[in-house]
C-alpha cells in the first residue's frame, strides 16, 4: 500500500517555491490531501484589516491540487487548468487547504480544492492535471 502521507510530505518539500511558502503536509490518502499554510506578513494583500493576497491563495490551490493528483498517480503531474473562485477575503491567519481527487483518467486528473481561514470557506478551486505517459 502506498504511503500517501510520505508522498505528500515530499511534494511539500521538493519545489524551491515551497521552501519559501512553507506549506505543511497534514494528511493524505489515495483521494484527498490536506495542507496547512502558516500565515506570514509577506502573504498580505492588504492591511487594515490584514488579508491574504489572492495570488497566495491561488498558489495554495495549485500546489494542493497537484499534491492530491501526484499522490494518486505516484509521480509529478503538470497543471493544465486552474480556476479559483474567491468567496470572501481571507483574514491574515493560517490557511487550510483540502484537495479532493474527483476524477482520475488515463491522461487527466481533476481535483477540487477548498481553502479555509479560521474554519470559514474562503475559496474554491477546480484544477486539471495532465498525466504524462511514463517513459522507460
Amino acid at each position: 500500500m502506498p504511503d500517501y502521507l510520505a508522498r505528500l510530505q515530499e511534494e511539500m518539500r521538493r519545489p524551491p517555491l515551497h521552501r519559501w511558502l512553507g506549506p505543511e503536509a497534514v494528511r493524505a490518502d489515495g483521494s484527498e490531501v490536506e495542507v496547512r499554510l502558516p500565515f506570514r506578513p509577506e502573504f498580505a494583500g492588504g492591511v487594515e484589516p490584514v488579508f491574504v493576497h489572492g495570488g497566495i491563495i491561488a498558489t495554495l490551490c495549485d500546489l494542493t491540487g497537484h499534491a492530491a493528483a501526484a499522490c494518486a498517480v505516484g509521480r509529478s503531474v503538470p497543471t493544465v487548468t486552474l480556476g479559483v473562485d474567491y468567496l470572501r477575503p481571507a483574514p491574515g491567519v493560517d490557511l487550510r487547504a483540502v484537495g479532493s481527487l474527483r476524477r482520475l483518467g488515463r491522461s487527466l486528473a481533476r481535483v477540487d480544492v477548498e481553502i479555509f481561514a479560521a474554519d470559514k470557506l474562503v475559496a474554491l478551486s477546480r484544477t486539471t492535471f495532465a498525466i504524462p505517459e511514463e517513459r522507460p
